[in-house]
């Protein structure tokens, strides 16, 4: 029962990340968008799409832990991303 609340959080917050993140940075951030349409890039949107992926695979018997890391992985890579810019913004 506990692992069945923890996947629905866990899928919740990596959600709430993934997908405001991948829209932002798929609508080009802040101003660059200098197009009419409004995906500059969408090749961010994969990352709603392995979000979603690992959401799917949690939820089935033999993949659940599998599902949660790969539902992980694009907000760490976002986390790790700001991480290292903020670091390396330092060392300039």
């Amino acid at each position: 029962m506990r692992f069945k609340i923890f996947r629905i959080l866990h899928l919740v917050l990596m959600g709430a990340i993934t997908i405001p993140i991948s829209i932002f940075m798929a609508a080009g951030a802040i101003g660059e968008n200098y197009t009419d349409s409004y995906f500059v890039e969408p090749g961010f949107l994969v990352f709603i799409l392995i979000w979603l992926v690992g959401a799917v695979l949690s939820f089935s018997k033999k993949g659940a832990k599998f599902g949660l890391v790969i539902s992980a992985l694009p907000p760490l890579l976002f986390l790790g991303t700001i991480t290292y810019t903020v670091i390396s913004g330092f060392f300039i």
